[in-house]
């Protein structure tokens, strides 16, 4: 699942029961005002976009969510209330049936896509105009004769309920690999780790690169010779494009104490000019930074 998809679905998991009106809280102020970067979604977003009930992002495989309604003039009632107007038992997400509607096809095929692979959708209920209720995420499990698709609640489980799964397969003995326990708990952190340094800043530190779908959350001192603490630290981290990512984790860029670059001699003069556009390029000097730097100068940098 990518990144943002996955932010935007645990954004919807937190606001359940959250009523918004208007549309700024769901989609921007407009196509160039999106929802900012927050504590759940590393870029801008939206949830929806509030022209159908399919929300199919452009040029994605997956629908990100739905609009459930209830009116007699869209599909009558769709949602099977657990408790009316608060939690559903199921929703018959009907598909797109406009003779006109171009988009019904890509609609349709991106729900199949969401059944195959088990991906969650955020769920809305337009509970009249201009307001909608979030009631989390629903998992998309059947496809009917008739086209509709059957969509049942789902939650995402918390890390430590994750740990506590890995944990009990572990004390039973289960055929479980270690490798992939490391690593999935490994991306967890590390996702984290990203999300809080865009909350700081979405360029990288030396170029400015602004696509923060290609911007990589880079441990100063790595992320195997740190501490716990160290690890979730993000003065222990810099936010860096793929070339300078590349340069600063293999020991070809450093930075002094107060933030300027240094050039390691051990750099190919072709490589310099091609990765590097100058050399008095500097980072925003952070104090709390400066032990990590020093380590990184004595242990990685290529003297």
């Amino acid at each position: 699942m990518e990144e943002i998809q996955e932010g935007v679905l645990r954004k919807f998991q937190a606001y359940k029961g959250r009523i918004f009106i208007g549309k700024e809280q769901i989609k921007g102020r407009n196509s160039a005002e999106r929802l900012p970067i927050d504590e759940f979604v590393s870029g801008t977003h939206i949830l929806h976009d509030l022209i159908r009930g399919f929300y199919k992002p452009a040029g994605k495989p997956y629908l990100l969510s739905y609009q459930a309604t209830e009116s007699e003039d869209n599909y009558g009632e769709q949602i099977v209330w657990k408790e009316k107007g608060e939690s559903f038992t199921r929703i018959n997400m009907h598909p797109p049936r406009g003779e006109k509607d171009n988009r019904k096809i890509s609609d349709i095929k991106a729900a199949r896509y969401n059944l195959e692979h088990k991906i969650p959708i955020g769920i809305m209920h337009k509970i009249k105009k201009s307001q909608n209720k979030i009631l989390g995420l629903g998992l998309i499990v059947a496809e009917g004769k008739d086209g509709v698709f059957t969509v049942v609640p789902y939650e995402f489980q918390s890390d430590k309920e994750d740990k506590v799964l890995l944990l009990e397969k572990i004390l039973a003995n289960e055929n479980i690999d270690t490798d992939v326990v490391r690593e999935v708990v490994l991306r967890k952190g590390h996702g984290d780790f990203k999300r809080r340094l865009l909350l700081r800043s979405q360029e990288c530190e030396l170029c400015g690169l602004k696509d923060t779908q290609f911007l990589i959350a880079s441990h100063i001192k790595p992320w195997k010779d740190s501490s716990h603490n160290e690890r979730l630290d993000i003065n222990n981290g810099l936010l860096l494009c793929p070339n300078h990512d590349k340069l600063f984790d293999a020991g070809y860029i450093t930075f002094s104490i107060d933030g300027n670059i240094i050039i390691s001699p051990k750099l190919m003069e072709e490589t310099k000019n091609k990765m590097l556009s100058k050399e008095n390029i500097s980072i925003s000097h952070n104090r709390n930074a400066e032990n990590y730097l020093k380590w990184h100068r004595e242990n990685c940098y290529k003297k």
